[in-house]
């Protein structure tokens, strides 16, 4: 299942390591990483999405490049405090590398976690499904995480259930978005996927009583009384260089 470039990920994050420097994986290759059992047909990668924390920017360029990656000088001397751009000659793939927190729809804070290669599972799957516009690749790695790894229903999970209950909890926009793709996954396993659907609907029902449960903010509390009369996700154009 694609594993030149599941390779090429993990050789990232192990160059970094080498020189103590932390960077995590997120987007598809992340998803594939848990779940190599739950291969989409056709399903291809083109690029590498990682994270480092903030302030690290300047080690962590200089260690890439020392191992051969190519920075995009232009692209990072614009965007560096809060993205970097590489590109890697070998398999002719970029490197999307956010920094301190995951911006696209929805804003998300971004930590380095427990696990060696990933960032944890309540942010891979946050960042996931906080696309207002969900597509099929999205819905189906939302699917494998949520049946892969229980999200909703393992009490392994109860620390990525906290998670995401909390920041949901803080802001309206991610929950309403959050929320609507939990239930674009069990429509979607139930179209594409019926013999899992049964298996992500029970994630997903479990994961939204848990959301429901948490206590709300204040700003939360403040933005829910203007819903959807106001557009509360942004639309970021994909970056190809």
């Amino acid at each position: 299942m694609n594993a030149d470039i599941i390779q090429s990920a993990l050789h990232l994050v192990d160059v970094a390591r080498a020189q103590q420097l932390d960077i995590r994986l997120l987007g598809g290759v992340a998803v594939a990483l848990h779940c190599p059992d739950s291969n989409n047909p056709g399903r291809s990668y083109r690029d590498i999405d990682a994270f480092i924390p903030a302030k690290t920017q300047s080690k962590v360029s200089s260690v890439l490049t020392t191992a051969g990656y190519v920075a995009d000088r232009e692209f990072n001397l614009l965007n560096g405090d809060s993205r970097l751009l590489f590109h890697d000659p070998r398999t002719q793939r970029q490197i999307d590398v956010f920094v301190g927190k995951f911006a696209m729809c929805h804003s998300i804070p971004l930590t380095i976690g427990t696990d060696p290669y990933t960032i944890p599972i309540a942010e891979l799957l946050l960042t996931k499904l906080q696309i207002f516009e969900l597509n099929a690749k999205d819905a189906y790695d939302g699917c494998a995480l949520l049946r892969t790894m229980q999200i909703g229903t393992s009490p392994a999970q109860q620390p990525a259930r906290a998670r995401i209950a909390a920041l949901c909890a803080a802001d309206w926009g991610l929950w309403r978005t959050f929320t609507m793709n939990l239930e674009r996954c069990s429509q979607y396993a139930l179209t594409h996927h019926p013999a899992e659907a049964h298996a992500v609907k029970t994630e997903v029902d479990a994961l939204l009583a848990n959301i429901a449960a948490a206590p709300k903010t204040l700003a939360f509390k403040t933005r829910a009384l203007v819903g959807d009369n106001v557009r509360w996700y942004e639309l970021p154009e994909e970056v190809e260089r």
